[in-house]
């Protein structure tokens, strides 16, 4: 009870108005947006006409459309992503919106997480894997700097077989039926960096002795070293 009554008095103390008090004027920004998901684009006019009308009525300030893989069974009625037919449905829900007041927000991109064909594999998410060495000195490295990726495909939809997937993704159809949340080839990993550190605290960049083999033109003078090679590959989203 001691600490509800301070509490009290503190707010007390500010003497507030009630021009302070007043709620802020309700435009659409202030009220309650929410997230629509267009699976597999299907959408017309009259639908997305109706749709808005009943979320205005609701109270809803704006939406924001994320298209992403549609229903099984109904893929002869996807639209595809940015093609004319889906630029006619987003501006027609552009001028639905303008009338009715209603704010619009798109997610950067088709699908979660964003991407599409555009993006080619130097521009889509990477990821660090390493590999460990050791030698002794007047040993060389008779392994290869090599890391290989390790296949992997998880599928939102239908499985496909990873061993009749084409590199680059965007190269395969069917991708709204595999909706694919991750993917990765199996394939070598370009080097990064490689260094070797000796026991006693030397460190050498060797990245520039690794022939086109992927062998290491390199012997330590002397004591124990170990090698770190990184490598850098595709996260597969």
């Amino acid at each position: 009870m001691v600490k509800i009554s301070a509490i009290l008095a503190f707010i007390l103390s500010f003497n507030l108005t009630a021009q302070q008090l007043s709620w802020p004027e309700i435009t659409k920004e202030t009220k309650p947006w929410t997230r629509w998901w267009w699976p597999g684009s299907i959408v017309n006019r009259a639908d997305i006409t109706a749709a808005m009308e009943k979320y205005k009525e609701a109270g809803l300030g704006g939406l924001e459309i994320t298209p992403i893989y549609g229903v099984k069974g109904q893929e002869d009625k996807f639209i595809n992503f940015l093609s004319p037919q889906w630029m006619e449905m987003l501006i027609h829900t552009l001028n639905e919106a303008e009338r009715l007041g209603l704010g619009i927000d798109m997610a950067n991109a088709s699908g979660w997480p964003f991407g599409g064909p555009w993006v080619e594999p130097e521009d889509a998410c990477k990821n660090i894997n390493y590999k460990v060495y050791k030698l002794r000195a007047g040993e060389k490295l008779s392994e290869k700097i090599e890391f290989i990726q390790q296949p992997l495909v998880r599928p939102v939809g239908l499985r496909p077989d990873i061993d009749k997937l084409k590199y680059p993704v965007s190269r395969n159809d069917s991708l709204q039926v595999y909706a694919l949340d991750q993917l990765r080839y199996e394939i070598s990993l370009p080097l990064h960096l490689l260094m070797a550190y000796s026991a006693s605290g030397d460190a050498v960049n060797l990245t520039e002795l690794v022939a086109e083999d992927k062998s290491l033109d390199w012997t330590p003078p002397e004591g124990e070293w170990t090698l770190y090679a990184l490598f850098e590959g595709w996260h597969g989203k």
